[in-house]
């Protein structure tokens, strides 16, 4: 039986769905806007998709011209007859694609930390007790300069569990370097890494970029220095936020990127100890070709990679 008008038109549309779709990943790719969509580890499976969907669009044009089937496939899945059923069905693939093209690509920013609620680097609480435990059987030896300096590495970061090892790791590391720099590649586990011994890095001078983000308690001194952490795509994205000090904060409206070089300090965050930047130099910087941040299967491995040359 040939083919009627109708179903010629399902397998030219759907042909064309799939088309664009697949055009539009590769578009993505071309000008490297996939980071705003997905993680780096979810984009390479993405990439799978392009070349089969262009298989599959190309076959369903062949099949349009030569095919004698009112069947789209032999799955006995009718076609959609009423216009809502057309809607509903190609809308599925049509409507993510028309935002796509009409919404410019952009980061997360302080409209969704908002929405979201800032989280500050506090650590588990299992963790802040063993640092309390090692600040009072060391008579303060960690908060004492003069202390710190007899103590080894391995004796000033001590791992808490296999799950900590890392962290110390990364710490003993970080502690050598005269000033910390935060790679955008292990922001999440350097920040964390420094709150997590944060009495034995006070005082340590510190270089890291973010973006403003100021929540209407806090002080005129003040703002968050903040990324979006992304496990898999914006969806799961958390902000993660570290407390600037500085005389000239209001100056710095949201949304702004700006470039940090402090000293490392404490403040209280509704009666939480949390890690906070005292400012020596802000400066504003603009926004990265990658805005947001990962977490890394072994940062020890990509700090010695970062600084093989030093």
């Amino acid at each position: 039986m040939t083919l009627t008008a109708s179903i010629r038109c399902h397998y030219l549309l759907r042909a064309l769905l799939l088309a664009s779709l697949s055009f539009y990943l590769i578009h993505l790719n071309e000008t490297d806007l996939l980071h705003y969509y997905l993680a780096p580890h979810m984009q390479k499976l993405l990439l799978l998709c392009p070349v089969p969907l262009l298989f599959i669009s190309f076959g369903l044009v062949w099949h349009c011209i030569t095919g004698t089937s009112e069947q789209i496939c032999d799955c006995e899945h009718p076609l959609p007859e009423s216009f809502f059923k057309n809607i509903s069905v190609y809308g599925l693939v049509a409507v993510p694609l028309l935002f796509g093209l009409l919404v410019p690509s952009q980061a997360l920013g302080s409209d969704m930390i908002t929405k979201k609620g800032m989280v500050y680097s506090v650590p588990a609480p299992e963790i802040r007790r063993k640092s309390d435990a090692m600040d009072a059987a060391g008579d303060s030896q960690i908060t004492d300069s003069a202390a710190q300096k007899n103590l080894s590495l391995d004796e000033l970061f001590i791992a808490r569990d296999k799950y900590t090892v890392e962290f110390a790791e990364l710490a003993k590391r970080l502690y050598t370097q005269s000033v910390i720099e935060v790679d955008s590649s292990i922001f999440s586990e350097t920040i964390g890494a420094i709150d997590m011994y944060r009495q034995a890095f006070q005082g340590k001078h510190i270089t890291l970029q973010g973006f403003v983000y100021r929540e209407g308690d806090m002080k005129d001194n003040a703002f968050a220095l903040s990324r979006f952490l992304m496990m898999c795509c914006p969806a799961d994205a958390v902000p993660f936020g570290v407390l600037i000090q500085d005389d000239n904060a209001l100056t710095f409206t949201n949304d702004t990127w700006v470039e940090i070089d402090g000293v490392v300090r404490s403040a209280t965050i509704n009666g939480e100890e949390v890690l906070q930047i005292e400012a020596t130099q802000i400066t504003i910087i603009e926004q990265p070709v990658s805005p947001y941040i990962f977490t890394n299967p072994d940062s020890v491995a990509e700090f010695d990679k970062l600084h093989s040359n030093s």
